[in-house]
């Protein structure tokens, strides 16, 4: 009579716990892959959100003129104006008409921090008149602080333009600008553009 062979209650019970242990460590692994990999997937799309605000800066620098407009209560405002506050509003052109619409090129734009947020402001049309509003995008998140700097045709850097000495309306643009963000994830980030040129990379 042959002797039938089979695991004893201990055997099954080391077994189980063999495979409950790789399973777990197999758990482990792949879930720190799963959350670097989301963590990779949230990088790339910041990086692409600060690439596309530089773009458009860059665009919006590059097309600056000499354009001075009326505001909403008939005061002629400069070209460009920026102040220490962490305001500029210039003039650019380019501006592109595929429709078109019976509208000039040049396009009115301004950038602001608000709620953490850098706003770019634009209107449709330059001079404008006291119900005027402007068109809100919102160009990156997560921006804590902004500053301006302007450097004129004698090389020299200030933070409000036009500066004290230049006249208002007649004041040409300056030759580079600055932005300086302070953003919660990147810390400290300097753009710098030549304005009517190509731009300098961050």
């Amino acid at each position: 009579m042959m002797r039938q062979h089979g695991f004893t209650l201990l055997e099954l019970i080391v077994v189980i716990g063999i495979f409950a242990v790789m399973s777990a460590m197999a758990y482990g692994g792949l879930n720190s892959v799963l959350t670097t990999r989301v963590r990779i997937e949230e990088a790339l799309a910041r990086t692409a959100e600060y690439q596309k605000a530089w773009q458009r800066l860059r665009s919006d620098f590059q097309q600056l003129q000499p354009r001075p407009i009326r505001d909403g209560f008939g005061a002629v405002q400069p070209p460009l104006k920026g102040d220490r506050f962490g305001n500029v509003e210039f003039t650019r052109g380019g501006w592109r008409n595929p429709l078109n619409s019976p509208r000039t090129t040049f396009e009115r734009a301004a950038y602001r921090l608000e709620d953490k947020k850098l706003m770019r402001d634009s209107w449709r049309a330059l001079d404008r008149a006291q119900d005027s509003l402007p068109v809100q995008t919102v160009l990156l998140d997560r921006v804590t602080e902004i500053a301006w700097r302007f450097q004129g045709a004698n090389r020299e850097w200030t933070d409000q333009w036009p500066s004290a000495q230049a006249s208002q309306t007649t004041a040409p643009a300056p030759i580079a600008v600055e932005l300086v963000l302070q953003t919660e994830d990147w810390g400290e980030l300097r753009f710098l553009f030549r304005t009517g040129i190509e731009a300098l990379p961050p």
